[in-house]
C-alpha cells in the first residue's frame, strides 16, 4: 500500500458485501482536510503513523452529511475506512443511518455502541493489515445480519445516479411503479437523507468532475450537470464544498458508484 494524500484501494471493494471502497490516508504535515458529503456512511480507523506496529487506533463511524467538513491533521495522521454502498449501513451495523445524519461516533461511543470493532483496534503490522480486518468485519457482519436489501431501493437509487441526480422522485416512482410515498421511504431508509438532498450531492459530484476532469467552463457545467443556470450552481458549490466553481481547491472526489 502506497500512504500518502487519500488514495482507494480498488481490489478490495465488494459490492455484493457492501464495499463500495477501501481507502487510505497519511498526512504528510499539519493541516485539515476538508471532506465532501457524498450520501454515503464510513467505517474509519484512525491512528497516527510514527513507528511500528501500528497500535493506538481510533474507532470512527460517520453517517451521512449534506455539507463539508473540515478535519484537523497533524504530522503522521492516518485514517483507513471502507465506504459503505447506500443500504447497507443497516444490514452491517444494525442503525438507520437517518440516526447518524451529519454526524459520528468516535472512540468510546463507537465501541459502546458496537463492541466487536474493538477487535479491529488491536495493534497492526501495517496500514495494509487494517483494511484487510475492515473488509473481514463488514464481510462478517453482513453474513450474520437477517436485514435484507429491497431490490426496488437499489433499483431507485442506480437510476438516481444514471441521471445525474435529475430525476425527480415523482418520475422515480412512476419508472418503478410504486407511489411517491413509498419511493421517498425506500430512499430515506438507505440513506438517511431525502430524495432531493441524495440527488443534489449526485449532482454536486457529476458537475465537479466535469469541471476537474473534462475541463468544461463553469457555465457548461451548470448546463450539463442540470443545473437552473451557473448562479444556482455555484450556491450549491459554496454550501456543499466551501469553495466557488470557478476556483476550485485541490480536494478529493471519492468513487461513488450506483
Amino acid at each position: 500500500m502506497t500512504l500518502g494524500r487519500y488514495t482507494e484501494l480498488p481490489h478490495q471493494a465488494d459490492a455484493k458485501a457492501g464495499i463500495e471502497a477501501v481507502w487510505a490516508s497519511v498526512s504528510p504535515g499539519e493541516g485539515t482536510y476538508r471532506v465532501l458529503p457524498d450520501g454515503r456512511c464510513d467505517i474509519i480507523l484512525r491512528f497516527i503513523l510514527n513507528a511500528a506496529p501500528v497500535a493506538e487506533l481510533t474507532p470512527i463511524v460517520t453517517g451521512p452529511t449534506i455539507g463539508f467538513y473540515d478535519v484537523p491533521l497533524e504530522p503522521g495522521s492516518g485514517f483507513v475506512g471502507v465506504r459503505l454502498r447506500p443500504g447497507h449501513f443497516q444490514r452491517i451495523l444494525g442503525l438507520q443511518p437517518i440516526h447518524l445524519k451529519g454526524g459520528a461516533l468516535v472512540g468510546e461511543a463507537a465501541l459502546d455502541k458496537w463492541p466487536d470493532l474493538a477487535a479491529l483496534c488491536a495493534p497492526a503490522s501495517d496500514p495494509q493489515e487494517l483494511a484487510d480486518r475492515l473488509v473481514r468485519f463488514v464481510r462478517r457482519r453482513g453474513a450474520d445480519s437477517d436485514v435484507e436489501i429491497a431490490a426496488l431501493s437499489r433499483n431507485i437509487i442506480s437510476a438516481l445516479h444514471a441521471s445525474g441526480g435529475r430525476l425527480r422522485i415523482a418520475e422515480l416512482a412512476n419508472m418503478h411503479g410504486v407511489s411517491e410515498r413509498t419511493a421517498r421511504r425506500l430512499l430515506l431508509h438507505a440513506t438517511g437523507l431525502s430524495p432531493k438532498a441524495f440527488a443534489a450531492i449526485i449532482q454536486f459530484h457529476r458537475a465537479l468532475r466535469l469541471l476537474r476532469d473534462h475541463h468544461l467552463s463553469p457555465a457548461d457545467a451548470a448546463f450539463e450537470a442540470g443545473f437552473a443556470d451557473q448562479s444556482h450552481m455555484t450556491r450549491v458549490f459554496r454550501r456543499m464544498g466551501g469553495f466557488s466553481p470557478a476556483r476550485l481547491p485541490d480536494v478529493t472526489l471519492v468513487t461513488i458508484s450506483r
